[in-house]
């Protein structure tokens, strides 16, 4: 199987969690589409209560180890401690999470305390920070225009733990929506459906993944951007509110 550029192995070195300042200058990246066919799993074999098998290939290249998939209702890292997820498809206080590294490692925590953040943004506290061979997804640095992201691919997750690649249709400053192409044209689209909700959608930049929305509607999928000043502000008072001197990061796009 034709499998994507090399340097998309080293998305976790060039991390946002290993930087030493809050935002930092980025350059978009396009991903190599997948050819039609094969598979779109992030996971050969899954196990909520046991370590996973990662599947090979293409998929491989992409870190997937900050996104909790052990329920339909995904939620995903954006500090060492603090989870995002759909408000209206939010997990309740006690509830498990269970994420895997790259190596398929399990890791399990739960879930403190939710808050409502913005729109339809949650945010939740884990009982322990997690390693640092588990993502931390930086978010967009907000600014004035983001029109140069429409048309560019993004990477969208669902329920049943896949990967699909979608375009950015439209993009303000409060909603980014996405439509896809049929599987024949390139790799794999899907159209999003009931249970897909909280799953996160991620840019690439200097091959790393930036976390720019969490599915709230179906079809091509759309949800809040979470490159907007107010979700943002909203978010990081939230998180100071669950556990003081934990901050997420931000990359301009």
């Amino acid at each position: 199987m034709t499998r994507f550029p090399l340097f998309l192995l080293c998305l976790a070195l060039a991390s946002c969690s290993t930087q030493s300042v809050n935002t930092y200058r980025g350059s978009f990246s396009a991903p190599k589409l997948p050819p039609p066919g094969g598979s779109p799993n992030i996971f050969q074999t899954y196990s909520a209560t046991e370590d996973a098998v990662m599947m090979d290939g293409w998929a491989r290249d992409f870190d997937m180890s900050g996104v909790s998939f052990n329920e339909r209702m995904t939620v995903t890292l954006v500090t060492k401690r603090h989870v995002i997820m759909a408000k209206h498809y939010q997990r309740k206080p006690g509830s498990k999470v269970v994420f895997h590294n790259r190596n398929g490692k399990r890791l399990e925590r739960t879930i403190m305390k939710v808050r409502a953040v913005y729109s339809d943004v949650a945010v939740g506290l884990l009982d322990l920070d997690v390693p640092s061979d588990y993502k931390i997804y930086c978010l967009p640095a907000p600014q004035e225009d983001y029109s140069h992201l429409i048309g560019k691919t993004a990477v969208l997750t669902d329920q049943n733990r896949r990967l699909f690649f979608h375009q950015i249709r439209s993009l303000s400053r409060d909603f980014i929506s996405f439509i896809y192409h049929k599987p024949n044209l390139h790799g794999w689209g899907k159209k999003l459906v009931g249970g897909d909700s909280g799953n996160p959608s991620f840019l690439i930049s200097d091959n790393d993944l930036i976390l720019i929305e969490t599915h709230t509607s179906g079809g091509g999928g759309s949800g809040p951007f979470y490159g907007k000043p107010e979700l943002q502000e909203r978010l990081q008072e939230e998180i100071t509110r669950l556990a003081p001197g934990y901050r997420f990061r931000t990359k301009e796009l």
